[in-house]
C-alpha cells in the first residue's frame, strides 16, 4: 500500500529534477532564452535552443510532475521531442544531438513508469482520438508543414556545411533549430487530431513559434533568422494555434466543472 505513494513522490521529484536540468544545465533552456535580446549572441539560434529545451521539453516534464494522472499530453509531447532530436541529429550529421535524444528518451521512460503512465501510452498518444478532428487547427497545422519543413531542412544543411553558428555542450545550434521546426509541425498536427491535448500541446508549440518569429523580426539578418514577412507569419501562425485551442479548452473545462457541481 505504501509503495505507490512513494513511487509517485519519487517520480514527481525526478520529473522536476529533469525539468531543471533542461532549463539550466546541461539543457541551457532559460540561459539561452535570457540572451535572445543581447547583441553579443546569435539571438535567433539562442531562442531556438532555449525554446526547445524550456517550452517543448522542460514544460512537459513539469506537467508530468504537476498532473501525473493526466499526463498523456506531456508524454506525447516528450515523445515527439525525442523523435525530433533523433531525426535532427541524423539529418544534420550532428551526432552528439543523438545523446540528447537518448537522454530524453530515458528520462521520459523513467518518469512515465514511476508515475504509472504505461509506455504504450506514448504511441497511443500519437493516434487520433475518438473526438472530432478540429478543422481550424488542421488548416493551421497544414499551413505550417511546408514552411517549417523547409526551414528545418535549411538549418540542417547549414549544420552539415559547418556554417558560422553557436555551439552548446558540443552541439551546433543549427541542428537544434531544425529540431524545433520539426517539432512545430508534429505537435500542431497532433493537436489537430487530439483535442483532448488542448491547450497544453498547441499552446507550447504556438507560443514557441510566435516568440521565435518575434526574435527573428527584431534581429533581422542574424544566423537562423527568418525574413520580415516570414517572421510576421510565424508570429501570427503561432498566436493563432495557441488562441484557437486555448479558449475552447478553457470553456470545455469550465462547463465540465459546472456540470459536475463544483461551481454554482
Amino acid at each position: 500500500m505504501q509503495a505507490v505513494p512513494v513511487r509517485v513522490t519519487v517520480g514527481r521529484a525526478l520529473a522536476c529534477l529533469f525539468a531543471v536540468s533542461w532549463f539550466v544545465l546541461p539543457g541551457f533552456g532559460v540561459i539561452d532564452l535570457s540572451v535572445t535580446w543581447s547583441a553579443a549572441w546569435p539571438e535567433v539560434l539562442e531562442a531556438g535552443w532555449g525554446l526547445f529545451s524550456s517550452l517543448i521539453v522542460g514544460a512537459s516534464l513539469l506537467f508530468f510532475a504537476a498532473r501525473p494522472r493526466a499526463s498523456l499530453p506531456a508524454l506525447a509531447q516528450l515523445t515527439i521531442a525525442t523523435m525530433s532530436l533523433v531525426v535532427a541529429g541524423a539529418a544534420a550529421a550532428e551526432w552528439r544531438l543523438l545523446y540528447f535524444g537518448a537522454a530524453l528518451a530515458l528520462e521520459t521512460a523513467v518518469v512515465a513508469v514511476l508515475l504509472g503512465q504505461p509506455l504504450r501510452g506514448a504511441v497511443a498518444g500519437l493516434r487520433a482520438s475518438r473526438q472530432s478532428v478540429s478543422m481550424s487547427v488542421t488548416v493551421l497545422a497544414l499551413a505550417g508543414v511546408l514552411p517549417w519543413g523547409a526551414y528545418a531542412l535549411n538549418m540542417w544543411d547549414l549544420n552539415r556545411q559547418g556554417q558560422p553558428s553557436d555551439v552548446t555542450v558540443g552541439v551546433d545550434h543549427y541542428s537544434m533549430q531544425g529540431a524545433l521546426a520539426l517539432a512545430f509541425v508534429a505537435l500542431t498536427l497532433l493537436a489537430a487530431v487530439r483535442p483532448d491535448f488542448w491547450p497544453f500541446v498547441p499552446a507550447c508549440a504556438g507560443i514557441a513559434a510566435a516568440y521565435l518569429g518575434l526574435v527573428s523580426l527584431a534581429w533581422q539578418g542574424t544566423p537562423g533568422g527568418l525574413s520580415t514577412a516570414w517572421s510576421l507569419a510565424a508570429i501570427v501562425w503561432g498566436l493563432a494555434i495557441a488562441g484557437t485551442t486555448t479558449v475552447p479548452a478553457y470553456r470545455h473545462r469550465r462547463r465540465m466543472i459546472v456540470e459536475s457541481g463544483s461551481l454554482p
